[in-house]
């Protein structure tokens, strides 16, 4: 199954008085298509119209991570006790596990992703929270077929992720490029759409719309433009906590 998720389709909602508006191919308790699936239970696209600030809450078990877009985040939490920044190409992990706290403020103009994990929620709970923070140039970009592809988690990449089996990449093609993406057809995807337009399954993608996979062993693409995706297990070999609540 391939289902393109135009970003009007997605949910959508702004806060901070408008000043921060984001939009949601993968949230809990709105509606089917944004639906949680696998271990992935929500992916927030955030931009901030002006400076915003989240003061300091709590997270538990899950595995939290944000991917600075463009734009600048500086974050505090109560394992480092020091506030640190991030910038374009960075990104954090974060490992709730037993517990920690974290506050973030944003700058004006910043866009980024949250997106959060089930690592195994009654396991993680058990284990000391960590949090991690990478910079752009600790990540190599490779080009294979004229697409350039960054690999964040995964194979190819030195970032920990305690999630099991999970994939999440960026791919730039800088050109018009017709191409057929092998996949696996035991995993689930969600590609984004960060810049470009092109065809996806002979369906029209722009900006910030997402595309929703499953069962499916390739990907037949004609596209110009920036696609970032995560691959995760069709089904998780433990039962996630977002299926029990709901």
């Amino acid at each position: 199954m391939i289902q393109i998720q135009k970003k009007v389709d997605q949910f959508n909602t702004t806060i901070f008085n408008g000043r921060f508006v984001v939009n949601k191919p993968v949230a809990s308790g709105t509606s089917k298509a944004v639906a949680p699936y696998s271990n992935l239970f929500y992916w927030s696209h955030a931009v901030a119209l002006d400076e915003c600030e989240f003061g300091l809450h709590p997270h538990q078990g899950f595995e939290i991570m944000t991917f600075i877009l463009e734009g600048k985040v500086s974050h505090y939490d109560t394992a480092s006790k020091v506030w640190t920044p991030l910038e374009t190409g960075d990104f954090q992990v974060i490992q709730s596990n037993k517990g920690i706290q974290h506050q973030e403020r944003i700058a004006k103009g910043t866009r980024s992703f949250q997106i959060w994990f089930d690592p195994n929620f009654y396991e993680s709970i058990k284990l000391n929270p960590n949090y991690t923070d990478y910079q752009s140039k600790d990540f190599t970009t490779v080009t294979e077929n004229g697409i350039k592809t960054t690999s964040y988690v995964g194979e190819g990449s030195t970032a920990f992720a305690l999630t099991p089996h999970l994939t999440i990449k960026k791919l730039i093609f800088d050109k018009q490029t017709k191409v057929s993406l092998p996949l696996d057809e035991h995993s689930s995807y969600t590609f984004y759409v960060l810049n470009g337009s092109g065809l996806a399954d002979s369906q029209i993608i722009e900006k910030d719309d997402a595309i929703r996979i499953f069962d499916t062993a390739h990907l037949d693409l004609d596209f110009e433009g920036e696609l970032f995706y995560i691959q995760t297990p069709k089904v998780p070999d433990y039962r996630v906590v977002w299926e029990e609540r709901n």
